[in-house]
């Protein structure tokens, strides 16, 4: 091999090792393109999953606020309808605001607080009253049973239970009973 063959080698060599470095480089920027393309492709596909989460979240939340809403509107109607059956079944029961506490008032309250319904202004309806206000229930209606019922109605607390405490407690009545 003459001088000239050992120069050729070396420069063969020279020309092997940078065409080898400039496909080191070249693999490298494709290595370094094809990472980035990969991140950006798992990004998107997590932005994608998430606005799809976003979605779904969205959905369900207007779901169960149109479950809430017809739960609510439901609730009204049959409140309605409840007030409308208690109101035809009271209708016997409703009274006259005249502060005449006869027989008529008598078995509405007596209807109203649960207690036997013969219009007789009794032992069993006093108790019943004087629970009802917070008296001393003894059965007995006196001046304290008078003046916790006036208390209670809101008027004039005077002990003596005449016309003014009979309207108060006949429109009482009505009022519970859906009038």
């Amino acid at each position: 091999m003459g001088i000239f063959d050992k120069l050729t080698g070396k420069e063969a060599k020279a020309k092997a090792e940078e065409a080898a470095a400039e496909a080191k480089a070249k693999l490298e920027e494709e290595a370094a393109a094809a990472k980035e393309a990969a991140a950006k492709a798992r990004e998107a596909a997590f932005n994608k999953a998430n606005e799809e989460v976003k979605a779904a979240q969205k959905v369900k939340a207007e779901a169960e606020a149109a479950a809430a809403e017809a739960k609510a509107k439901a609730e009204a109607e049959a409140l309605k309808v409840a007030e409308a059956a208690k109101k035809k079944a009271n209708e016997k029961f409703k009274l006259e605001v005249d502060g005449d506490f006869g027989p008529k008032s008598i078995k509405a309250v007596q209807h109203i607080l649960g207690c036997k319904e013969d219009g007789i202004c009794g032992t069993e309806t006093i108790k019943a009253i004087q629970k009802l206000v917070g008296a001393d229930v003894d059965g007995v209606w006196g001046t304290q049973t008078s003046k916790k019922l006036q208390k209670f109605l809101g008027v004039e607390a005077d002990g003596v239970a005449g016309p003014q405490t009979f309207k108060a407690f006949q429109k009482w009545a009505n009022k519970e009973l859906g009038f």
